[in-house]
């Protein structure tokens, strides 16, 4: 097929469902599953603590500060869940700075995820589809059901559709919902359900029960094992929602014009995220432009080098993080 150039990133996933097609398909007939599961992952380093203080050593201990200085390198750090004390953090500040540097490599590395998977998704669309029964086209199709693209992916349209679903959130973006959604991580939805955007469920035990809830209402604010599959289910809710096929069309022309993803533009098109409406536009707007978060637009991942690696495991691991 006439492909062209697929960038070093897209390569990495490439090649990795393609080993783990061999893999799984000498240890299992439904081989076709587990590839369409298998993403390129960044290796994050999974951190957790007791008490806001702890985590706070754990950031300090590999120089992690707020705002991220030189060039925005951002270390992938995974924290399972808020301390318990979060919400009881005295200093305002103190505790906003603690949220944003808990969750912009969250967010950070699952973009980092979206990225990869649009990547490969484009060049494998770029001409005549994959062979049926493939890794590919088992990892493609199953890539457009889970972004719930219905049709043919012979055809233009439903390619489109796929590529404009398929792409990443800006991090300012994401951390200002968060900020709104959670109090700034002192919610009983986030410190008890990892809930971090406000996610409603309709599914019996998915989820905590909003104590403001009208007696004639059935939802349910969801939780998440964790603060990453919270991240995850944001933005695969932005991706798909009906709710925010405005938001997508507007992301979709700046990538067609080769303008960058601005925060601040497409929060625009989030009025019907909250009941609030327009209001809750402007309260997203003046949180991205606050100047803790407005310099975030350069933000990437950084490697963990072998010495961070195992100063973290010693904080997570060894040390008593409520002391």
């Amino acid at each position: 097929m006439g492909k062209h150039t697929i960038t070093l990133m897209g390569f990495g996933l490439l090649l990795l469902v393609m080993i783990t097609a061999v893999v799984v398909a000498a240890q299992s007939p439904s081989s076709g599953l587990m590839v369409s599961q298998t993403i390129y992952d960044p290796s994050p380093q999974t951190v957790s603590a007791n008490t806001s203080k702890a985590l706070d050593r754990v950031f300090e201990s590999i120089n992690y500060d707020w705002p991220p200085a030189g060039q925005q390198t951002v270390p992938p750090l995974m924290l399972t869940q808020l301390p318990d004390d979060f919400g009881k953090v005295l200093q305002p500040n103190q505790r906003r700075e603690l949220f944003l540097r808990a969750l912009l490599p969250l967010v950070l590395i699952e973009n980092r995820r979206l990225q990869e998977q649009r990547e490969l998704a484009n060049w494998l669309l770029e001409d005549d589809l994959p062979a049926e029964g493939s890794a590919m086209h088992t990892w493609l199709t199953t890539l457009a059901k889970q972004f719930r693209v219905r049709g043919n992916l012979q055809k233009q349209e439903a390619r489109q559709k796929l590529l404009i679903r398929l792409d990443v959130i800006p991090p300012a973006l994401a951390l200002a919902q968060a900020a709104i959604e959670t109090g700034w991580g002192s919610s009983r939805f986030a410190l008890e359900g990892n809930s971090l955007f406000g996610q409603w469920s309709f599914v019996k035990g998915s989820g905590l029960k909003p104590n403001q809830r009208d007696a004639d209402a059935t939802h349910l604010v969801a939780s998440f094992p964790n603060l990453r599959a919270s991240v995850r289910a944001y933005m695969r809710n932005l991706n798909t929602g009906r709710a925010y096929h405005e938001f997508r069309t507007a992301r979709a022309q700046a990538r067609k014009t080769g303008q960058a993803l601005r925060a601040n533009d497409l929060a625009e098109h989030l009025h019907r995220y909250s009941q609030r409406g327009e209001a809750y536009v402007a309260d997203l707007r003046r949180i991205i432009r606050s100047p803790s978060i407005a310099r975030l637009t350069e933000a990437s991942l950084a490697r963990v080098n072998p010495a961070q690696s195992a100063t973290l495991n010693t904080r997570t691991k060894t040390e008593p993080l409520g002391s």
